[in-house]
């Protein structure tokens, strides 16, 4: 049976917007970096990644907080936040071992252009402003693990260890993704190795 393998987007194959976009924009507005990120976590964040806050409300909402940056200049900060980080590259090979699948804590928008390069060699993409529901919440891994072969060995790597463990609930083996990429080799051993159960 094929191997699955379950990617991140931030942290894993492009960079987090935290904390560059934010420190970025916190510079630009003359905002201090600690209040402009408390205040999205406790005004936007969950709604914006669920798709329950649109990307035209965000747009807004970081207009008023920070009203010296203009709307064009937040957008720009916000795409040179999103770089291809080392194992980009390695989805192709990757495709050739296993499926390989999205699951990421996103907005769609924002994505496109990743999912759009990578899209000869993915899978299924389930990115949370468009499932309605965000990460380590149970019902974003149910609509990607509806969509795999039941008894499949899965490999899901993430940045954060508390949706590794939400993985693991669904049977997926989890893999940390550290900022040095050192998770990409053991990656690799475990797509080549035989799958015994």
């Amino acid at each position: 049976m094929r191997k699955q393998l379950v990617l991140d987007a931030g942290g894993v194959i492009v960079t987090n917007l935290t904390p560059g976009f934010w420190t970025m924009l916190a510079d630009a507005a003359r905002v201090p970096y600690p209040d402009i990120r408390a205040a999205y976590k406790a005004e936007l964040r969950d709604g914006l990644w669920t798709g329950a806050v649109s990307e035209a409300d965000f747009w807004r909402w970081l207009g008023d907080r920070c009203p010296d940056v203009a709307g064009r200049d937040a957008r720009e900060l916000l795409l040179r936040n999103l770089r291809p980080l080392p194992a980009f590259e390695r989805v192709a090979a990757w495709s050739r071992l296993a499926d390989v699948h999205l699951l990421s804590n996103h907005r769609a928008e924002w994505l496109a252009p990743v999912v759009e390069r990578l899209r000869p060699y993915l899978g299924h993409v389930v990115i949370s402003s468009e499932a309605g529901a965000s990460k380590p919440a149970d019902a974003m891994f149910a609509a990607l693990r509806g969509r795999l072969a039941p008894d499949a060995p899965v490999l899901y790597v993430d940045d954060h260890p508390g949706n590794l463990a939400a993985g693991e609930r669904f049977g997926w083996t989890g893999l940390l993704a550290d900022d040095d990429g050192r998770w990409t080799g053991e990656a690799d051993a475990w797509l080549r190795q035989d799958h015994c159960e």
